[in-house]
């Protein structure tokens, strides 16, 4: 499993949720490299889909579903997330349980596939430690 954390420089809460991926991994027994991406202008934000800081990508795949609806990509800003119908200035601790220890099925979720598809795939080749 690879995590990338898109950042810019003026938005810091990317380090908590570094932090708090990095005791999620531990808290299950998993290992991941986790790889820090600093967007630094407008160019590069568009190039890499960055909808806001942080950005989190498991897999290259966006946490979350409603990523998938930005169109207008810009270095600045910080990133709200909504979960379970609450605003969060960050990915909320859940959030980020259910991609790094569910990612096939959060990712279908995000795409939109049915329960059985997701039951069908379940491995999703996270290393334990």
């Amino acid at each position: 499993m690879k995590i990338a954390i898109l950042h810019n420089k003026t938005c810091n809460i990317w380090r908590t949720t570094k932090g708090i991926i990095e005791i999620i991994l531990k808290e299950n027994g998993l290992s991941a490299e986790i790889e820090e991406i600093a967007v630094a202008n407008d160019t590069e934000a568009k190039e890499r889909h960055f909808a806001g800081s942080p950005q989190v990508l498991v897999d290259r795949q966006d946490i979350d579903p409603m990523a998938g609806k930005v169109t207008n990509y810009h270095e600045s800003g910080c990133r709200f997330y909504i979960w379970k119908d609450k605003l969060h200035e960050g990915p909320p601790k859940e959030m980020l349980e259910e991609a790094i220890l569910n990612p096939v099925r959060s990712h279908a979720h995000a795409k939109g596939v049915s329960q059985n598809d997701r039951g069908a795939a379940t491995s999703n080749g996270v290393k334990k430690k």
